[in-house]
């Protein structure tokens, strides 16, 4: 499915004729919308559906997305000229609809689901072994190794399934060539037939297990810090009590964690009270905004490997297939991850931990800036190609090149993805509450948005050049665009960014490293007593002053 979703653009441009900024609006639509719904779909997960029915409705939502898509696709040659009018009287509008919702609503069931799995029978502390369940299967390991253990037995049963996948694909890209309709039914059908089979473990699962989500505690949080703002209170801790301490940071949100009296019990429910661990939970949430601002631009040029790469490639005479391109940015995503922690991930975090997850985020969004420029060259070196036959004005020209001029901007664009992609991951997973479950969600909805804001920079850049050049850079094909002045205009936004985050990062405090939730200890709230006190001296000043102090309560 993913390498379906990879070459919509080419199903835009060839089998309905789009235009370029047409097919390039609508797949950069559809992929951030996909990713950008994923917190959403977070959020419906936590408080109402659990992940086994989501990933339920999902399938069945990509299905049919996918086979109405199918139903889309004109008979014959494709259209004779453009059917994007014509496009409101078929069903792709309510296909691509179905398939973004699906998508958006599968990943993250996908991702958990895997993990929910793993059961461990928790053992006295004088017993060594523990014992670990592994779907049907029970296996005895050490105590400490255990996690360690089921995260290899899923890692590989996910590769291979993963290679199963890719290689059926693979086959599918070379027999079905041109013939897209073959493609969405042969994914529907396939998506299909693994529901069935999940079904088919459906009754061996445990109990729906809902839970909160650090967003809506950050929610809850600010709207009990607005509605007692009011209060006025100083905190006097010991020093055996600075655990549980609220600190001076963003000391506006200390109020929502402050009991206003003894009888204010059902204040939570109410959204008007907090627990101590909530409020910094919500401090930290807030103090990652900046720092996740610079990370929109990695979506940003993430968005051009599915639009102005695969274009080209269709533009370009024989040498290596598209797929083949899109396989060698796969591995390159994962060699440049894995040659990182063997290269510098291990000596950063001998030195300075806190800082490798910064380090390898910089190295990505500079590996960025040559994924942009090598584009621009290779587009460049294209166009000349096209000129010098004399096709530049044709739009079905293919140019006189080797499809392998693009093998080193794939290989520079997955290892963009593979430092900065998993460097972002990793920062979520570090400084976002319960990040097992969203800092992959967090990691997409960026990703999405700055994909979102691609649509918006290109059409920027297409009202800049109409207005300084009186001409567009984006004309109604590759070989009428100037795809090397856009990419180089990607290149300065890049460079951008990267000072940017370099002075973001720089200032970013990293010690707030979220820690293992079974090792969180309970963090009591605040309550407040009103305590009398009669001034001695002057009668003026014999009246009643109220003093609020702060008292450690313990709550659960």
């Amino acid at each position: 499915m993913t390498l379906v979703l990879l070459n919509l653009s080419s199903f835009l441009t060839d089998s309905l004729n789009l235009k370029l900024k047409e097919a390039t609006t609508i797949v950069n639509l559809q992929e951030g919308l996909r990713n950008m719904l994923q917190i959403y779909v977070a959020l419906c997960i936590d408080a109402y559906l659990g992940y086994r029915w989501m990933l339920i409705l999902s399938s069945l939502l990509y299905s049919a997305g996918l086979f109405l898509l199918a139903l889309s696709v004109p008979g014959g040659e494709g259209c004779p000229s453009n059917c994007f009018k014509e496009l409101k009287h078929t069903s792709f509008w309510e296909g691509l609809t179905l398939v973004v919702v699906g998508g958006a609503a599968q990943v993250i069931p996908l991702y958990a689901l895997s993990f929910e799995q793993t059961r461990v029978a928790k053992s006295p502390e004088d017993c060594e072994p523990a014992r670990v369940q592994v779907g049907c299967f029970r296996f005895r390991v050490k105590i400490g190794g255990w996690r360690y253990f089921l995260q290899k037995v899923i890692r590989w049963l996910l590769f291979v399934f993963l290679i199963m996948g890719s290689l059926t694909s693979v086959f599918c890209f070379f027999f079905y060539y041109d013939a897209w309709q073959q493609r969405f039914v042969q994914s529907a059908v396939a998506i299909f037939i693994g529901l069935l089979w999940f079904l088919c473990g459906f009754p061996f699962f445990g109990p729906r297990r809902l839970q909160p989500s650090p967003l809506s505690i950050m929610l809850r949080t600010l709207i009990a810090a607005w509605r007692k703002r009011h209060l006025k209170y100083q905190i006097n801790l010991d020093e055996e009590d600075q655990n549980h301490s609220l600190t001076d940071h963003l000391e506006l949100l200390n109020s929502a964690a402050v009991k206003e009296s003894p009888a204010d019990d059902n204040l939570r429910t109410r959204w008007r009270l907090c627990t101590v661990t909530e409020v910094e939970q919500t401090k930290l949430l807030l103090d990652i905004i900046p720092m996740s601002a610079t990370f929109i631009v990695y979506g940003m040029v993430k968005s051009l490997g599915n639009t102005f790469f695969i274009e080209q490639a269709d533009t370009m005479h024989g040498g290596t297939p598209l797929v083949l391109l899109q396989l060698i940015q796969l591995i390159s995503k994962s060699a440049a991850n894995k040659g990182y922690k063997m290269v510098l991930g291990k000596r950063i975090q001998r030195i300075k931990r806190r800082y490798s997850d910064g380090v390898k985020i910089g190295i990505g969004m500079l590996t960025s800036i040559l994924c942009c420029a090598v584009a621009s060259q290779v587009e460049s070196k294209r166009l000349k190609a096209l000129k010098k036959k004399g096709l530049l004005d044709n739009p079905e020209a293919k140019a006189p090149m080797s499809t392998s001029w693009l093998l080193l901007q794939f290989i520079f664009l997955g290892a963009m993805e593979g430092l900065a992609g998993d460097g972002i991951l990793n920062f979520f997973g570090h400084y976002v509450p319960d990040s097992r479950r969203y800092a992959p969600v967090f990691t997409s909805s960026l990703t999405g948005f700055g994909t979102i804001l691609s649509i918006g920079f290109i059409a920027i850049i297409d009202y800049y050049s109409r207005f300084r050049y009186k001409e567009s850079w984006i004309g109604e094909s590759v070989n009428e665009s100037r795809l090397d002045l856009i990419y180089r205009a990607y290149v300065m936004l890049a460079v951008l960014n990267c000072f940017i985050y370099a002075y973001v990062a720089s200032s970013y405090s990293y010690d707030n490293i979220i820690g293992r939730p079974e090792n969180e200890q309970e963090i009591p709230v605040l309550e407040v007593q009103q305590q009398q006190e009669t001034a001695v001296g002057d009668q003026q000043n014999k009246q009643e002053q109220e003093e609020y102090q702060l008292q450690r309560m313990p709550v659960r």
